[in-house]
C-alpha cells in the first residue's frame, strides 16, 4: 500500500492578519507583503590568540529572531481613503489603551501581537518594534487623505510566553517529518526522470 504525502487543496485563502492582543483588535488587509524577512542571529565570538593563525570561536547563543515587512495599504474610491485601518496600525506604535479605552497611563507597556501568516510558524508573540507609514503623495483624495500607505513593521519574538513552547515541538516534528517527506520527493522525482529519459 503507498503512502500518501499529498496535502489537502483549500478552496480560499487566508487573508494577512494580525492580533493585537493588547488592544484587542483584529487587523485583517486585502493586501499581502511583497516579501517578509525572517532572521535571527547566531551568537560567535573570536577570541584573538597571539601567535596563533587562527583565531578560537566560542558560541555565544541566539539573537532573538525578527520579522520584517512592508504592506501595501490601499483604499480608493471613498473619501476616508485609507484611514481606517492606517488607524488601527497606529495603535501598536503606542501604549495600550484596551478595547475601550481612550488615554494611556504611564509605564504602559506597547502592544505585543500575535502573528504567524507566511512565517511557516505556529501563532507565535512579538513585540512590536516598528510600525512606520509611507504615504504616497501622488495617490490622495480630494479632501487631503492617504488611498496608498505602505505600512513597514518590525516583530520581535517574545520567547518568554508559553506558545514559543509549542513553535519548539512544532519545529522537531516538521524537521523529522521533512526528513521522511523530502526523501520520499528526490526518490519520486528520480523515478519520473527514468521514465522521461
Amino acid at each position: 500500500m503507498a503512502i500518501n504525502f499529498k496535502l489537502p487543496k483549500f478552496a480560499f485563502n487566508l487573508p494577512w492578519f494580525l492580533y493585537d492582543i493588547g488592544n484587542k483588535q483584529l487587523i485583517v488587509s486585502q493586501t499581502i507583503p511583497d516579501e517578509i524577512s525572517d532572521v535571527k542571529d547566531v551568537i560567535l565570538t573570536e577570541t584573538p590568540i597571539p601567535g596563533l593563525n587562527y583565531q578560537p570561536i566560542t558560541p555565544g547563543g541566539g539573537g532573538n529572531r525578527k520579522i520584517t515587512m512592508t504592506i501595501p495599504i490601499v483604499k480608493r474610491n471613498n473619501s476616508v481613503g485609507n484611514i481606517l485601518l492606517i488607524k488601527q496600525f497606529e495603535q501598536l506604535r503606542n501604549q495600550n489603551v484596551g478595547l475601550t479605552g481612550v488615554f494611556s497611563n504611564q509605564f504602559t507597556p506597547n502592544p505585543q501581537v500575535l502573528y504567524y501568516w507566511g512565517t511557516g510558524s505556529v501563532p507565535l508573540v512579538y513585540w512590536v518594534k516598528k510600525c512606520d507609514f509611507t504615504h504616497s503623495g501622488g495617490w490622495v483624495n480630494e479632501i487631503g487623505n492617504p488611498t496608498y500607505t505602505g505600512v513597514s513593521l518590525e516583530l520581535w519574538l517574545d520567547e518568554t510566553n508559553p506558545l514559543y513552547e509549542l513553535e519548539q515541538l512544532f519545529r522537531k516534528f516538521s524537521a523529522l517529518s521533512g526528513s521522511v517527506v523530502n526523501a520520499y520527493d528526490v526518490v519520486e522525482s528520480q523515478r519520473l526522470n527514468q521514465r522521461i529519459f
